[in-house]
């Protein structure tokens, strides 16, 4: 009746606001949790920090990372290997819980057993976990993995409780990515057809720090990271086509790819440019007019015609309203009441 939650959390140079994530993990109303943190090999004094945490409480666990690629998910991993709960729980260094999410968490759970997991509200801040009164997103009738594809995931990695056998079965998280991890592994998770439930009803029970500095934003559109996401959409095509074919998810593939073949066309990644336009033709999610705009696209930029805004603009225009559905990135909507931590 008091399973354990395992709180998974990477640490990586956050001496200056880990005391805040350690203060609301303490201050849980709900006592069967273990803090399972590995470093990611710190350079400031958050180590030191984390050993006087655990000297606190030994349902602290501190660990280094033993293996590589060093990142965020290696060390995700590698607590989820070592936890005992029977949920885990992702937290990274800069958010915190309300005093009550796992009481919360726990307790829904608890209402749907056969559920992989479960999808809970969070509320964004920068200074107090109030102060922007604006939800991650909210729910809508639409397929979640649309959602996803068209940029507008209905939760992250905090926002979800797992239960540990099933996130493990499920394949855990992609070690060799750069970026949109969260979003890899829930598309790959709605694909295997897991179990899972949306409770965003209920009162946030995470706050997610928004910050002007993030490591998985630092370099958005270097090539490692821009091969990162053309993996996270070659791979989530694939699994969709085995499934059921492309045609379901034909929008927001479409979506995903365009969003991504701009990039590619801007960043001059000729290369993968040209890898990208073989693998539309594949895909057949064009016709063959779209196909010509995409391919005129990528002429006027590697030919630096886009230094005439006339050519520029009238390209980008041809594939956004030919080609490209628009979508909003988060539905956030004001939330009225405060959540004290």
């Amino acid at each position: 009746m008091n399973p354990t939650v395992s709180i998974i959390t990477p640490s990586f140079n956050r001496g200056d606001i880990i005391h805040e994530t350690a203060d609301s993990i303490f201050n849980q109303t709900y006592p069967h949790w273990e803090w399972v943190i590995t470093d990611d090999g710190s350079t400031d004094n958050s180590w030191e920090l984390l050993q006087q945490y655990a000297a606190k409480d030994q349902r602290v666990k501190i660990l280094k990372r033993n293996r590589d690629p060093k990142g965020a998910c290696v060390c995700r991993n590698i607590s989820v290997e070592n936890c005992t709960g029977e949920y885990v729980l992702f937290l990274d260094t800069d958010d915190l819980l309300a005093s009550f999410c796992l009481q919360q968490r726990v307790d829904t759970m608890q209402q749907y057993p056969d559920a992989d997991f479960v999808i809970f509200s969070m509320l964004l801040f920068k200074q107090q976990p109030d102060d922007l009164k604006l939800l991650w997103n909210i729910d809508s009738a639409q397929d979640d993995v649309e959602r996803i594809l068209l940029g507008d995931p209905v939760c992250q990695g905090t926002g979800t409780l797992w239960k540990k056998s099933s996130f493990v079965k499920a394949g855990m998280w992609s070690e060799q990515l750069l970026l949109w991890q969260d979003i890899e592994l829930h598309l790959r998770s709605l694909l295997q057809d897991v179990n899972y439930v949306k409770r965003l009803d209920l009162i946030p029970d995470i706050f997610l720090r928004v910050s002007d500095v993030s490591l998985s934003r630092t370099g958005y559109h270097s090539l490692p990271k821009f091969l990162s996401r053309l993996q996270v959409l070659q791979e989530t095509a694939e699994q969709i086509r085995k499934k059921n074919g492309l045609t379901k998810y034909r929008k927001g593939l479409r979506h995903m790819f365009t969003d991504l073949f701009i990039n590619a066309a801007n960043s001059n990644y000729h290369e993968q440019v040209k890898d990208m336009l073989q693998l539309q033709r594949e895909w057949n999610l064009f016709s063959v007019s779209e196909q010509k705009h995409l391919q005129h696209y990528a002429f006027i930029r590697k030919q630096k015609f886009y230094k005439i805004p006339f050519l520029q603009k009238s390209s980008l225009r041809k594939i956004t309203n030919g080609v490209h559905e628009q979508t909003g990135t988060l539905n956030k909507i004001s939330y009225q009441k405060t959540i004290q931590v």
